[in-house]
């Protein structure tokens, strides 16, 4: 209940630990006070036994609404309104393989990272998720809005930071897709039958040292998740991978021999069949990508905007002064009744 919340929950001890005193003094003064009336009178008028009890009950309301004024009631969110929202996971490649530079000093991790920067831009309002994967895939952010938190965590990822060999994309596409459903779980949608459209953004060079890519990614469209791929490295030639420490000189395999690698569009175009999606090269379909998803139907959400909580203690001090007003007016009433 984001609504509505105790600035000072502690005192709301007052109501469980006092109240129950209170009561038994009450009782107590009623019987004290009738007591002594019949000391003086062999009947007590009832009417003055109803009116001594309406006050007992007006003075134990009163600090009622005191206890709780105490512990500082707050309320004041703004209403429920629609938003719209488009939810993408990006998925970005972190096998050593990304560390190539294909004939430039631009390693394919960094070109990959730049697009994605870019296309943060384009999409901004919408949900965004963050996905890192090679062997395994691992989750790193949630869809969120929050643009700069994702910058943040994507700057975070450097080629010091890739310790990871082999390339599994059928994992990658199970992983976001189960992120992308569960994350979508977390809204409140307004209704049911509007599901919108969620995407997933591969960026890799297309090395795959896994199975069934394609399989996964038609399951993955099955689950309403279109698959996009974005080809990073050059196709004109194979080139050897870089040590993260350049001066250190290349990746070599156990005979000694080098490493190479170079991008497979084919792999990539297959997965975006698949999942009913497209391929892009990352120096020239960015701004089609951007285009492409513009166009899809985006998510409608019941959402409560973020509205400051006030402290609404006055309404409860308030009606205490009322109710213990009305019971000094009864005590007046009755004083000028009975002289």
């Amino acid at each position: 209940m984001n609504w509505f919340r105790f600035g000072n929950p502690d005192s709301l001890f007052l109501l469980w630990a006092v109240l129950p005193l209170i009561i038994l003094l009450l009782i107590y003064g009623l019987r004290m006070k009738r007591k002594a009336m019949l000391l003086f009178q062999v009947n007590v008028n009832p009417t003055h036994l109803k009116r001594q009890l309406l006050q007992a009950i007006l003075l134990f309301v009163s600090f009622m609404f005191v206890a709780i004024a105490i512990a500082l009631p707050q309320w004041g969110a703004a209403p429920e309104t629609v938003d719209e929202s488009l939810d993408v996971m990006f998925a970005l490649d972190i096998s050593t393989s990304m560390l190539a530079t294909d004939g430039n000093s631009l390693r394919r991790l960094t070109r990959a990272k730049n697009v994605m920067f870019t296309l943060m831009k384009q999409l901004e309002g919408d949900r965004i998720g963050l996905l890192y994967f090679a062997e395994a895939s691992v989750p790193v952010c949630p869809l969120t809005t929050d643009v700069g938190y994702l910058k943040e965590t994507l700057s975070a990822m450097t080629p010091d930071s890739l310790v990871h060999r082999g390339t599994n994309i059928a994992n990658a596409i199970e992983i976001a897709t189960d992120r992308l459903i569960l994350d979508q779980l977390d809204m409140s949608t307004l209704d049911s039958d509007i599901s919108g459209q969620k995407v997933l953004v591969l960026f890799s060079d297309g090395e795959d040292h896994g199975e069934n890519a394609e399989a996964a990614a038609e399951i993955a469209h099955k689950k309403g998740i279109h698959i996009y791929c974005i080809g990073v490295g050059s196709l004109e030639r194979s080139v050897p991978i870089p040590l993260i420490v350049a001066s250190e000189g290349y990746k070599r395999d156990v005979s000694g021999q080098l490493v190479l690698t170079a991008l497979d569009e084919k792999i990539l175009q297959d997965i975006a069949k698949a999942g009913k999606g497209k391929y892009y090269h990352a120096t020239t379909g960015v701004g089609q990508l951007a285009k492409d998803l513009a166009r899809l139907e985006k998510q409608k959400y019941s959402v409560r905007k973020k509205g400051k909580l006030h402290n609404r203690f006055q309404w409860f001090v308030g009606i205490a002064l009322l109710l213990i007003l009305g019971e000094m007016l009864l005590e007046i009433l009755m004083k000028v009744r009975f002289d």
